[in-house]
């Protein structure tokens, strides 16, 4: 297990991995770990810091402590510098971690008055029904015109360009952003 203090990380200080340096593995029960710097940390977590813009670049790299504190040991700048293998065991955690579905259409929009609305929708994964829960905080609008919506279970979808949706769609959505 990793018997790391939180007080032998510096906080002020943002720590470059080069990828050269790291080894990741997963473990038998299918957790992420890393050899970095003489040291194996268990149970990793990788995160994108710009999730929706730059999906390999700035990854930080984190683990959970004994204390069950979360840990950033440091981030990657670029995880295209991975080579062959380090780069397929980091894409699958991510891909895996930001299961994320493009909405193309949007068939309908229902809201049962008690908190929810139901989104009937096409997605990259295929037509979903989307429970969202408190609309007003679970719909985000960049500056950009990106949507991301979150569901009641706290899967996200988005819309990169509302724009370029069809215009059946957009006129549905239009009154809720």
């Amino acid at each position: 297990m990793n018997n790391y203090k939180a007080s032998e990380f510096a906080i002020e200080t943002l720590r470059i991995l080069e990828p050269s340096e790291l080894n990741f593995s997963r473990s038998d029960s299918g957790y992420l770990n890393l050899d970095f710097d003489g040291k194996r940390y268990e149970q990793v977590s990788l995160i994108r810091l710009q999730p929706f813009f730059e999906h390999d670049k700035h990854i930080s790299v984190s683990f959970k402590n004994q204390d069950e504190e979360w840990i950033e040991i440091g981030v990657i700048r670029d995880i295209n510098g991975l080579s062959g293998e380090q780069r397929e065991i980091a894409d699958s955690y991510l891909s895996f971690r930001y299961y994320v579905p493009l909405v193309t259409k949007i068939h309908s929009i229902t809201d049962n008055r008690m908190g929810y609305l139901f989104i009937e929708a096409d997605t990259t994964s295929g037509r979903k029904r989307i429970a969202v829960n408190d609309w007003w905080s679970n719909f985000r609008m960049t500056g950009s015109g990106m949507l991301t919506i979150t569901d009641a279970d706290g899967n996200k979808y988005y819309i990169p360009d509302l724009e370029k949706l069809d215009k059946k769609s957009i006129r549905k959505i239009e009154l809720f952003i």
